[in-house]
């Protein structure tokens, strides 16, 4: 990967490339790696749809910022209309390619498939990308596999290299087994190898890292304690489908039940983290009842502080696992509630500006 960009900025005067690939596989880790490999030496923007980092604004005042310090522009501050389009950025780029004397100028940009087009002019690049690139001026970005509204550019498609991929998640599997004593006891009561041990879980898998935090973490913690190898989910879907289960979303209490699917559901639709205060008011529910909830599905959570904290969905896929299991209609949520929620002045802390 980091031979192909090598080569991409060897090459090429100016322009995009692009990561590709699944949910799960790696990209955020290789982009966040690529920041480190240039020693921070460039502008670096992260999208995330559970920190409600998806508006093109939020990514134009951080990258104007980052411009305008790192290269000393004559700015003391923004101006009005900085965020509005790509206008003021590609000013700015035009600048600092002046500047370069032959150096380059790398912008990294993750997960542009996060991102909200709804919030853009219609027609427009995603992120109001510049069509048009001074030299020495690079985009490095990574998105899902996905038709997005981008300038010209080269794809990297890591979907390709399955087979490197796979050593890279056998030598994650193994380092991870190594650290952990809990998963080894388990190996050793299944009496197993660890090789076999790896090579199963590997291809359970589908080189998919997030479904192997979330198993490894679940075998060390104890929660596979009466499962056996074959037994343990197959894929990151599989998995999901077994902890809906375990979270007896299926139980009789169906009061219960409706509490947890409206609380999930909630999440799934909110643009930015909120707090459990938040939650419970939209829910109409309990806040201790609604923090219990959040607690048993703590896994699947970001949040964002010990005191007082906001809980946000941690990743997409799962947000979309969420909808497939047509959370919304058997959450029992109503345009009602949603009309409650605006009368009470919700809807603003809870979906965001707009």
């Amino acid at each position: 990967m980091f031979k192909a960009i090598a080569d991409f900025l060897q090459k090429n005067p100016k322009g995009y490339f692009v990561l590709e690939a699944d949910p799960g596989v790696g990209k955020s880790s290789i982009m966040a790696k690529l920041v480190l490999l240039l020693k921070r030496r460039c502008v670096a923007h992260f999208n995330s749809q559970s920190q409600g980092i998806v508006r093109a604004e939020q990514f134009l005042e951080n990258a104007c910022t980052q411009l305008i310090r790192g290269y000393q522009l004559n700015y003391p501050q923004l101006p009005e209309n900085a965020t509005r389009d790509g206008n003021f950025l590609g000013r700015l780029l035009g600048e600092v390619s002046a500047k370069l004397g032959g150096k380059k100028l790398i912008v990294v940009v993750d997960a542009l498939d996060e991102v909200d087009l709804s919030l853009q002019g219609p027609g427009s690049n995603v992120l109001y990308l510049p069509d048009a690139l001074p030299d020495n001026v690079y985009f490095i970005v990574s998105k899902q596999p996905k038709t997005l509204p981008l300038p010209n550019h080269q794809v990297f498609d890591l979907m390709q290299y399955s087979v490197q991929s796979l050593a890279d998640v056998q030598l994650y599997i193994d380092k991870r087994t190594s650290n952990s004593a809990s998963i080894q006891s388990w190996i050793n009561r299944q009496n197993l190898q660890r090789e076999q041990f790896v090579a199963a879980v590997a291809k359970k898998s589908q080189n998919n890292f997030m479904y192997l935090r979330y198993v490894l973490n679940d075998i060390d913690s104890g929660k596979y304690s009466d499962v056996n190898l074959q037994d343990l989910p197959r894929e990151l879907e599989g998995y999901y489908e077994k902890h809906w289960a375990r979270m007896e979303m299926t139980v009789p209490d169906r009061e219960l039940r409706r509490r947890k699917l409206k609380v999930i559901y909630l999440l799934t639709k909110t643009r930015k983290p909120v707090s459990c205060d938040i939650l419970a008011n939209f829910a109409k529910e309990d806040a201790l009842d609604v923090q219990e909830v959040l607690d048993d599905w703590e896994q699947f959570l970001r949040r964002n502080s010990d005191t007082l904290p906001d809980y946000s969905i941690y990743h997409a896929s799962f947000q979309r696992f969420l909808h497939r299991k047509d959370v919304v209609q058997k959450a029992g949520v109503s345009l009602e509630d949603i009309e409650t929620a605006i009368s009470d002045n919700l809807w603003e802390d809870v979906y965001g500006d707009g």
